[in-house]
């Protein structure tokens, strides 16, 4: 076995176990927001994994994808970010109405 190949096994096996601790994040984080974290750290170690796979098989077509894959992944942090700030919004505007009311009463 070549050096080359066994850090590309060590690479590969890190960057599995770091997409593995994020998916466990995503499926027990107690918030929105641990769970928004752990997609985007997911996204991108999946990146990197594929900026690797085209190292190692020397295709720049596995770059395209790369970055594809990034601008996709940003536009779904920014639209689900966007959604719990609204959530948050429509949430507060609901508590403020109750203490009005409670107020009054």
């Amino acid at each position: 076995m070549s050096g080359s190949l066994l850090i590309d096994l060590i690479v590969f096996g890190l960057t599995g176990f770091g997409v593995f601790f994020s998916l466990l994040r995503f499926l027990i984080g107690p918030t929105s927001f641990d769970r928004l974290m752990a997609i985007n750290t997911m996204n991108v170690m999946i990146i990197g994994l594929i900026s690797l796979l085209a190292y190692t098989f020397k295709n720049n077509m596995y770059m395209d994808i790369a970055i594809l894959y990034g601008l996709l992944g940003f536009i779904e942090t920014i639209v689900f970010a966007r959604y719990l700030e609204n959530q948050a919004k429509t949430f507060n505007e609901g508590a403020e109405a109750k203490s009005v009311d409670g107020d009054a009463k």
